[in-house]
């Protein structure tokens, strides 16, 4: 019986660093991938909001140019001195 103790003891002894060692490259692996996944959907989050800012000022520089149009017209212009007197 005390031998069958010693075995397991000095199995103990080899196989829990060797646990701890794998379980300690495995999540830092774990944690490497993960934080390269969260750096791409970054990437993309910022790609898309910078696509989406662009579509918008387009569609605002649109409505400066016809705001512009209307405002310089000579008719806009005409109806803003009626509706002054």
């Amino acid at each position: 019986m005390n031998a069958a103790i010693q075995i397991f003891s000095i199995m103990m002894a080899v196989m829990l660093p060797v646990s701890l060692i794998v379980f300690i490259t495995e999540y830092f692996k774990y944690k490497r991938n993960t934080n390269a996944q969260l750096g791409d959907l970054k990437k993309e989050l910022d790609q898309n909001s910078t696509v989406e800012l662009k579509r918008e000022i387009a569609e605002l520089k649109e409505r400066i140019i016809v705001l512009e149009s209307i405002v310089t017209d000579r008719s806009y212009d005409l109806e803003r001195k009626i509706g002054s007197l």
